[in-house]
C-alpha cells in the first residue's frame, strides 16, 4: 500500500509517494505546468489527483476517474500537510462512474436517439 505526502510553505509545495517525489504525468494529460495544488478544484488539483491515481490504479482507470477524485478527495485537503494511504484512495473510487457526455448525451444514447 502506497503513502502519499503533501507539503505546502511559503516556498515550495511537495507531493512523495512513498517519501519519493510523486512523477508529473503530463504525458497523460498536461492540466497544470505550475505544479502541484490541493484545497480547491483548478488546474494543480486536478493534475495531482491525475498524477496519483496514475500512479495507484494505472493510467486509464486515472483518466476516468480523477475529475471525481478531485472534487471529491483533493479539493478537500486544506490542511497544508496531509497524507492519504493507496487503501482510501482506492475506498473513494468505489461506485464513481464518469462518463464523458452530457446527460443529455447519454439519455439520447440509452434511448437510441443518435
Amino acid at each position: 500500500m502506497s503513502i502519499y505526502k503533501g507539503m505546502r510553505n511559503a516556498d515550495v509545495t511537495s507531493v512523495t509517494v512513498d517519501d519519493v517525489p510523486l512523477q508529473p504525468r503530463l504525458d497523460l494529460r498536461a492540466l497544470s505546468l505550475n505544479g502541484y495544488e490541493w484545497g480547491y478544484v483548478g488546474s494543480g488539483p486536478y493534475q495531482l489527483a491525475l498524477d496519483i491515481l496514475a500512479h495507484e490504479v494505472g493510467d486509464r482507470r486515472a483518466l476516468g476517474n480523477y475529475r471525481s477524485f478531485c472534487e471529491n478527495t483533493i479539493a478537500r485537503l486544506k490542511a497544508d500537510t496531509w497524507v492519504l494511504q493507496g487503501d482510501q484512495i482506492e475506498a473513494s473510487l468505489q461506485g464513481v462512474v464518469e462518463v464523458d457526455m452530457t446527460l443529455e448525451q447519454l439519455l439520447n444514447k440509452v434511448r437510441g436517439i443518435s
